[in-house]
């Protein structure tokens, strides 16, 4: 996608936001995410953590380099009304990592479309062998978390999560 197409898109996501809807800190501009994001995200990342107990795991750790390139991805999603593991200028998780400064060993991530509860985006996940994989995850530490609200008449929550452990 271009930038110019790009920005079009999320100029439009901007100046369509309903009502209680904010732009995340550090989030592409015109990006919008619920009001109550903190708390979706928290909800996420127990979610997460309860299921890994379950499992005999390690709890993943809430880091803040992973957080922003999670929200990036999910304000991309959202601008697109995508699922993809792709930002919109075509780079992957990788690459994606690296501009936010985070050092990875090794990385996965889950996207998510239209979940209405942390819990049921969990609950998905769990059930698809590929994201419940990543969530089981042995090796990784820490978890970032991007929430991320496309523009109407779509309004669907777009939900990254990013899993990984640091060098």
């Amino acid at each position: 996608m271009t930038a110019i197409i790009r920005i079009a898109a999320l100029a439009a996501l901007c100046a369509l936001a309903p009502a209680g809807i904010v732009a995340p800190a550090g989030a592409s501009a015109g990006c919008v995410a619920p009001a109550n994001a903190s708390t979706l995200r928290a909800e996420l990342i127990a979610a997460v953590n309860v299921e890994r107990q379950r499992h005999g795991l390690a709890p993943l750790r809430d880091d803040s380099a992973l957080d922003r390139a999670a929200q990036n991805q999910a304000c991309d999603n959202a601008a697109l009304r995508s699922i993809s593991h792709l930002a919109a200028d075509g780079s992957p998780l990788q690459s994606r990592l690296r501009s936010v400064g985070y050092r990875y060993r090794l990385a996965t991530e889950n996207t998510g479309r239209g979940f209405a509860t942390p819990q049921r985006a969990v609950e998905w996940w769990m059930n698809s062998p590929k994201h419940r994989a990543n969530i089981l995850m042995t090796r990784t530490r820490d978890i970032g978390v991007g929430i991320a609200l496309s523009a109407p008449p779509d309004n669907r929550l777009h939900w990254i999560i990013v899993m990984a452990k640091s060098r």
